[in-house]
């Protein structure tokens, strides 16, 4: 674009590409970014695939820009596309947190899909817990409670999951909030008729130097080197680490019908649970930390669906650890 000044000098202006530019085609270039599939981009939406197609060419023509490339399995972000979805995220909430401001929040009124990542001992011991108290209160909402995964820092950041729980995690983007909540404490979970029968156990009492240890997997913490061996590793000692697994089920299971070890967190079973038995664990050495963080996007931290969402954690992380 170029504008003719009267002395005759010929000025360029750069395009205004935020003109004329329809809010919608801005959700589903986001959803399209998420998706990366056409098809269940139109899912998410409610519109045909069609329909979807018609809007990504209409975006196509109006950035000038692919946008998209197709591969195998779906769609492939151009670095523009990239770069434009992550502007684009937080900055469509924040619009729409301030359109919505003197709305009271009502979630019996939420719509739409709610996805929460979770890490393992968490997913085990809040995962369906969480569901019914969403569900009891926002009955209208589609609510996806999943594993924390590799994908899960990348998906807070555009926004397709809306919170997620682990432990503190260093070197986060400085694009997202943590939060703490209640502190759940580090136990061992041992079977009921294990012949370990003291109340408290460390890594520096005899039966620890010969005792086989269950480990879970937590990504972003231990998939290399469990909590376990860091202990043992201060006092020069090597821990014998008989099973480790992503999956709590199959490490209680394991436990269950073994002299195996479980160190993990007070909430994962309740104290009158039939199987299993809690025992103290006597921290020998410099403690690990085990605080636990609700990671969101910056742009949320003051979103009343966000902070109803970390409300509802809070309250059942405390209600499992008085269990």
């Amino acid at each position: 674009m170029f504008t003719v000044r009267n002395e005759g000098v010929i000025t360029f202006m750069a395009k205004d590409l935020s003109a004329n530019l329809d809010l919608n085609l801005i959700k589903t270039l986001l959803v399209i970014d998420q998706e990366q599939n056409l098809r269940k981009a139109a899912e998410r939406l409610f519109v045909t695939q069609p329909a979807v197609s018609h809007a990504l060419q209409k975006l196509r023509l109006h950035f000038d820009n692919e946008l998209f490339t197709k591969t195998r399995t779906g769609l492939t972000p151009t670095p523009y596309a990239t770069q434009l979805c992550e502007a684009l995220a937080p900055a469509l909430d924040g619009l729409y947190r301030a359109v919505n401001t003197n709305q009271e929040f009502d979630p019996q009124q939420l719509t739409g899909k709610l996805r929460i990542a979770l890490a393992p001992q968490y997913i085990y011991a809040l995962g369906s817990k969480l569901y019914l108290a969403i569900h009891q209160q926002a009955p209208n909402c589609q609510v996806e409670v999943f594993t924390w995964n590799e994908a899960t820092f990348d998906e807070l950041l555009n926004g397709y999951t809306h919170i997620a729980l682990n432990y503190d995690i260093a070197n986060t983007s400085k694009a997202l909030h943590r939060e703490s909540i209640p502190i759940s404490k580090p136990i061992v979970v041992a079977r009921r008729e294990h012949p370990y029968t003291k109340p408290e156990i460390g890594i520096l009492d005899e039966y620890a130097r010969e005792a086989v240890w269950a480990c879970l997997i937590v990504p972003e913490r231990n998939e290399r080197l469990t909590d376990i061996e860091q202990y043992y590793a201060q006092h020069d000692l090597s821990a014998n680490i008989g099973f480790r697994s992503s999956s709590p089920e199959s490490i209680l299971q394991v436990v269950k019908q073994s002299d195996l070890l479980f160190p993990t967190l007070d909430i994962m079973v309740p104290n009158d649970h039939p199987d299993y038995r809690k025992i103290k664990a006597r921290i020998d050495g410099s403690p690990i930390d085990h605080t636990t963080i609700c990671y969101y996007h910056q742009s949320k931290k003051n979103d009343q669906q966000t902070q109803w969402l970390l409300d509802l954690i809070k309250k059942l992380t405390l209600e499992t650890n008085t269990q």
